[in-house]
């Protein structure tokens, strides 16, 4: 009975392992295929739809032949996009859901399935054949068995004509297209958003309904909070210059920052513009030199400071040491003038930076924040390297995006700030 008892358990035990297996591969969706001219061709890039815009999930190299693999579980049943790194290089929709398993071909301008796809992607190549006329004048309903698909194919093909029309015809009020497409409330909900140009329709659309009506803006026409915080966000947001300004725009239209998602981007704009605001005072970081020694910002009271936060593994802060070194050499004479360099490498590359240090002859004094969760890349939200800062002889800011050094600006920025 024990021996029975024992053979029963490992059986069991098997079979659990091999439905968790089947279970777990269930849920992987495989996009496998080849590029057909890979010299130009290297990598390939898989998008996801986040907020109405493509969102880089993974990255592939092609292999010999211009191969291509991409396994992982999708994040939800919907739209994707496949090809180049922008819209410009190529990149065309696909049908995704876990458990689907595609191979395709890429080519200059064009991509098609190998062998026969499943249905919801049989329909999406059929539409993604027909000329930009045929589109247009596209009127067929959808009936796969996928009902979820035949309503977003709808709502895709609805949003991909109104794109195409708002890009390539003029705004005139003599155009019949013109007066369909711009009345008011014409996207009544936020699947708009499901759609990859869905923030650049909804910009487009908002935009000119206010011109063909010549109103202030095109807030009025659009319909939800979230259409609108888009909108009004993606408008402002290069003009905005200052934190003052800033506030300004969030009192007039933050009922429209609803939407986590939205609200997190204007949050995330509202520190990066304090953080550069003039004349705030400076985070007071303080980390070891090559001796150990620690190093603060508040040791160069009466100076003016130079900061270049860089990495060992960043490629650009390395080609940029040798005008950095030149800029020094150039602005030696003002003793009132400090250059620090802060690497935000982890522990372990301890070594490489003082290997580095060494071989490009780096000047000023050099400190190794111990990797990037640090005070200096919290306060001023470093996320891209390199970045250079200056503060006065106060420790104030004066800029935390100033100028490369193979730029003249940020000569002519230092030498101003040494003039005051």
């Amino acid at each position: 009975m024990v021996y029975k008892y024992n053979v029963s358990r490992k059986l069991l035990g098997l079979v659990a392992l091999l439905c968790w297996s089947f279970f777990g591969f269930a849920q992987t969706a495989e996009i496998s295929g080849s590029v057909s001219n890979p010299i130009l061709n290297r990598v390939v890039y898989l998008f996801q739809i986040v907020d109405g815009e493509t969102k880089l999930i993974k990255s592939n190299s092609t292999k010999n032949g211009g191969a291509f693999v991409f396994s992982f579980e999708p994040a939800y049943e919907g739209f994707y996009m496949i090809g180049g790194f922008t819209a410009l290089a190529g990149q065309f929709p696909l049908y995704l859901k876990k458990g689907d398993q595609l191979e395709l071909m890429l080519s200059k301008g064009k991509m098609e399935f190998v062998g026969k796809p499943n249905e919801e992607n049989q329909v999406l190549s059929s539409w993604n054949k027909l000329s930009p006329a045929e589109k247009m004048a596209f009127k067929k309903e959808f009936s796969t068995k996928n009902a979820r698909f035949n309503t977003l194919m709808k709502q895709f093909v609805g949003f991909e004509m109104d794109f195409y029309a708002l890009k390539n015809y003029a705004l005139e009020k003599e155009s019949p297209l013109v007066k369909t497409l711009l009345v008011k409330n014409r996207y009544k909900t936020d699947e708009v958003f499901l759609y990859p140009n869905g923030k650049a329709l909804i910009c487009k659309y908002a935009d000119g309904a206010a011109n063909l009506n010549k109103a202030e803006n095109g807030l009025d026409f659009l319909s939800t909070d979230r259409q609108k915080g888009t909108y009004i966000f993606e408008k402002t947001k290069n003009t905005l210059k200052t934190y003052p300004q800033f506030e300004e725009m969030n009192k007039q239209y933050g009922k429209y920052f609803k939407d986590s998602s939205l609200k997190a981007k204007v949050e995330g704009l509202g520190e990066k513009l304090y953080n550069a605001t003039p004349g705030r005072k400076g985070a007071n970081f303080s980390f070891p030199d090559p001796d150990g020694k620690m190093v603060s910002l508040s040791d160069f009271k009466g100076k003016v400071v130079l900061v270049d936060v860089w990495a060992t593994f960043c490629g650009p802060c390395k080609e940029l040491i040798p005008a950095l070194n030149q800029l020094e050499k150039e602005l030696e004479d003002h003793k009132d003038l400090v250059f620090i360099g802060v690497a935000q490498d982890g522990p372990r590359a301890k070594n490489t930076w003082l290997k580095i240090i060494k071989e490009k002859q780096m000047g000023g004094i050099q400190l190794f924040a111990g990797g990037g969760n640090n005070v200096l890349a919290k306060d001023y939200k470093i996320k891209v390297m390199p970045r250079y800062l200056i503060f006065d002889r106060n420790g104030n800011v004066v800029t935390t995006e100033a100028p490369l050094p193979n730029n003249p600006g940020l000569k002519k920025m230092l030498l101003a700030e040494l003039a005051k």
